[in-house]
């Protein structure tokens, strides 16, 4: 811990400021010289990859992903962040090399960079250089009168001069703009999440507007609030397209209980089930859930799936060479047992994900629970068509090795453990017999659903190689 100067209370705060803008400085050089070694890195790698001049544009395009994946495993961030990283440093040192000059001598900030990266994008050369000399052009103006831009009145400005320089009319773009409108989710703690949707300014405004009319209603032995009232509301909206308590929006359709049978997989532990134990349940896309919210949960499901490993399931884990598609058996295991795709750091889910031999069928690989993993379509083009090369380890572990050299290992959601004949489950609070756990899998990398939206959109028409 820092040693503290004994000065008087009001010269003290002064020093404790001086030393907050110090470093600022510092750490805004410090990105400067960030964004300069990642785009020497990527030249390096291509390099490596073999990419010449001559090559296509679908090597090129490989060998970045290679490298997006490569970066993204060494800052243990998740792809869409670091690819976010490699497309800025590839315009920091390129066109926009005067907003990194500025970044690095510290007359801009992070937040105002990334403003003006925003505002210059998909935009002629003219429109982006007089977007960006506005925050230079305010960025030493501050400089010079001993303060310091806000990002806010300095983005206004961006965008004035970007609205009135743009040749393209703003219906044409925001139809373009309204074409890429999706809803996200992202998990939150202790059983919550965000659900946020990306539409029409207008349509939003309007729901917005709805549901503050809605909530604003009077109701007898409500306790609510009225942010929790617009959030029940847009809830009940959403699943049963009906509020319980208007007749004007239910018309006629049933109440919200039991209206929806979702589609999602909760793992929940025989005993909590059975109601024997509150031991937390696995909520598909979230992660853990209180024991009551999975018993409700499992009560209203219209079906359930068994997984179970033990020789009288009849469930089989190899089917040699006989097939190579995997059949619907051993195609659940995987899923569930996997999760999630195996690639360092993604988090698409494994029902969205190929099913791939890691030893490839026409080598010799057998369609078994021991060579195969789910790889989303992008990971599972990266294994085939770049430098990148997997191994399977015992325990359901895969071992990956990048171009670079760097080892990593990932570990499937759910590592089932073999109950091989004659033994059964130990009583609670017992330990018994199985083999240990593979150690658990490091936390996931970001899990944004909206980070991922883009690459579904990329990969989603893309044949994957087998």
């Amino acid at each position: 811990m820092p040693g503290t100067l004994e000065l008087p209370t009001h010269t003290a705060l002064q020093f404790e400021l001086a030393s907050i803008a110090a470093f600022e400085g510092m750490l805004r050089q410090l990105h400067a010289d960030q964004y300069r070694r990642i785009q020497r890195a990527r030249e390096l790698a291509a390099e490596v990859d073999g990419v010449t001049a001559s090559s296509t544009t679908r090597e090129r395009d490989m060998a970045t992903r290679s490298f997006v994946a490569e970066l993204a495993t060494t800052l243990g961030q998740h792809e869409a962040s670091a690819a976010r990283l490699v497309t800025e440093a590839e315009r920091l040192t390129g066109p926009r090399s005067a907003t990194l000059g500025a970044l690095g001598a510290g007359e801009l900030s992070l937040t105002q960079l990334r403003s003006v990266l925003e505002l210059t994008q998909a935009v002629p050369a003219e429109v982006a250089d007089a977007v960006e000399r506005v925050a230079l052009d305010a960025a030493a103006a501050a400089e010079a009168a001993g303060g310091a831009s806000t990002n806010a009145e300095v983005r206004r400005r961006m965008r004035q001069v970007r609205e009135r320089m743009h040749p393209e009319p703003l219906a044409d773009r925001r139809a373009r703009a309204a074409s890429e409108r999706r809803v996200c989710v992202e998990p939150a703690p202790d059983g919550m999440a965000w659900l946020s949707m990306f539409l029409e300014a207008e349509r939003a405004i309007a729901i917005d507007h709805r549901l503050d009319v809605l909530a604003a209603r009077e109701a007898s032995g409500d306790s609510r609030t009225a942010a929790q009232r617009a959030a029940d509301l847009a809830a009940d909206l959403l699943l049963g397209g009906a509020l319980p308590d208007d007749e004007r929006t239910r018309s006629g359709l049933a109440a919200l209980t039991g209206a929806v049978q979702p589609r999602i997989n909760v793992t929940v532990p025989v005993l909590t089930l059975l109601g024997l134990d509150d031991e937390p349940a696995d909520l598909e896309e979230y992660g853990p859930i209180d024991a009551d919210t999975a018993r409700r949960l499992a009560g209203h499901a219209p079906s359930m799936r068994r997984i179970l490993v033990h020789p009288e399931t009849g469930v089989a884990l190899s089917y040699g060479r006989e097939h190579y598609r995997a059949p619907s058996d051993l195609d659940g295991f995987v899923r569930v047992r996997d999760g999630r795709c195996r690639f360092p750091g993604c988090s698409r889910r494994a029902d969205r994900a190929d099913l791939d031999h890691t030893t490839a069928w026409e080598h010799g690989g057998q369609t078994a629970d021991a060579n195969l993993a789910a790889l989303c379509r992008r990971h599972h083009r990266l294994k085939h068509e770049s430098g990148w090369r997997v191994a399977h380890e015992p325990g359901g572990v895969m071992r990956w090795s990048s171009p670079a050299g760097h080892v990593l290992r990932t570990w499937p959601e759910r590592p089932f453990v073999p109950v091989r004949a004659g033994e059964g489950a130990d009583p609670p609070g017992t330990s018994g017999s199985a083999d240990p756990l593979p150690p658990p899998p490091p936390p996931a990398f970001g899990d944004r659903f909206d980070d991922e939206w883009r690459s579904v959109l990329e990969d989603a028409a893309e044949p994957a190689p087998f």
